[in-house]
């Protein structure tokens, strides 16, 4: 994701595994992690705890009695030490859990590596912070494989920015044209009117006997429509389409709409696909990057009780979009589609614009 931190790479993939929540003794150097978790909308939730062994304990726990890997967190150095004895009953037990040190020193010296090898079954350095989600991803796997403690050791400065890497961004014309494929007849498509999608509206094409409602004028129209169509049509499924800048104008607030009405609904799928470009927030105003916006979408949606899917992988596109049409629920799937400039006009493109000529 542009300009994503190490924190918001760690909260991002424990999301994507699901997990449920981080005990934690949060301190200075894991700081950024906590402040990560709760942009992200408390999901997974933070469970803040007075000693690290109170937190190493309640992980085994939660692997015991909740399932999955339990995920406990401290600052690295004497900090740390708290975790041991919690983490000595989970490699006993033969328990999944994954401690997350942060190392409280920038000269790259480790002391936390030899204390823990000797409880954990695996212990993973973060050194260069690009490989962040990728070593989440193995350390997790690790935990739930073999049984038993996994800990990984973050770079002392988890608010250190990560790289783009153009060749794990996701295709937003992948992710569209999954979503419109799983819409039966009579389904609906609205899309955003706004600046990012304008004249490319008319050129996409949905399948046979889904109904495709077109929005002029402000960006952020697509959701009220399909608000609208729902209200007409309880049970019409119905795919909105919309990028962050008709989420900011009016879409955080028209959700409300969605979660209050949503119980009267025989059929629940009303899908948002939002494109987050991340573009136009003031925290990375000194950023060489394009600007980038750290909405949460999904955890704002989480937060008034709708399904909230966040993707920023493409080998978690088929499930998510699964997801979003199997669930119980209205859903919003936030996409994140990398800097400003990929635009809603090139996913259409993708799906199907009129040879993909630009728009009259």
């Amino acid at each position: 994701m542009a300009d994503q931190s190490v924190a918001d790479a760690v909260v991002a993939r424990l999301l994507a595994w699901r997990v449920a929540r981080v005990y934690g003794a949060p301190g200075r150097a894991t700081a950024p992690l906590v402040e990560a978790l709760q942009a992200a909308g408390d999901d997974p939730e933070f469970v803040p705890v007075r000693h690290a062994e109170s937190a190493a304990s309640m992980a085994a726990g939660h692997a015991r009695f909740a399932g999955g890997v339990g995920v406990c967190l401290s600052d690295g150095g004497p900090d740390a030490l708290g975790l041991l004895g919690g983490l000595d009953a989970a490699r006993r037990a033969g328990l999944p859990v994954l401690a997350v040190l942060g190392e409280q020193q920038l000269d790259g010296h480790r002391d936390d590596g030899p204390r823990f090898a000797g409880t954990c079954r695996d212990v993973r350095y973060a050194a260069d912070p690009a490989r962040v989600p990728e070593l989440v991803d193995e350390a997790l796997g690790s935990a739930l494989r073999g049984g038993g403690p996994v800990c990984l050791v973050l770079p002392a400065d988890a608010s250190a920015r990560l790289p783009w890497d153009e060749g794990r961004a996701v295709d937003p014309g992948q992710v569209l044209d999954e979503l419109v494929t799983r819409l039966p007849p009579g389904g609906a498509v609205t899309v955003d009117g706004g600046g990012t999608v304008a004249g490319y509206a008319r050129h996409l094409r949905v399948p046979v006997g889904v109904e495709l409602l077109r929005t002029d004028g402000a960006p952020g129209a697509a959701l009220p429509y399909a608000l609208a169509a729902k209200l007409a049509a309880p049970d019409r499924p119905v795919l909105a389409v919309v990028a962050d800048e008709g989420m900011r104008a009016s879409g955080l607030a028209e959700l409300v709409a969605v979660a209050r009405h949503r119980t009267a609904w025989p059929d629940p799928r009303l899908v948002l696909l939002v494109l987050n470009t991340r573009s136009g927030h003031p925290r990375y105003a000194q950023s060489p990057r394009p600007p980038a916006d750290d909405v949460p979408y999904a955890g704002w949606a989480r937060l008034l009780g709708l399904r909230g899917v966040r993707v920023d992988r493409p080998e978690l596109v088929g499930a998510a979009s699964a997801e979003a049409f199997g669930a119980d629920r209205p859903c919003l799937l936030e996409l994140v589609v990398g800097p400003v400039g990929v635009g809603l006009a090139g996913v259409l493109r993708t799906v199907g614009v009129d040879g993909g000529r630009s728009p009259d």
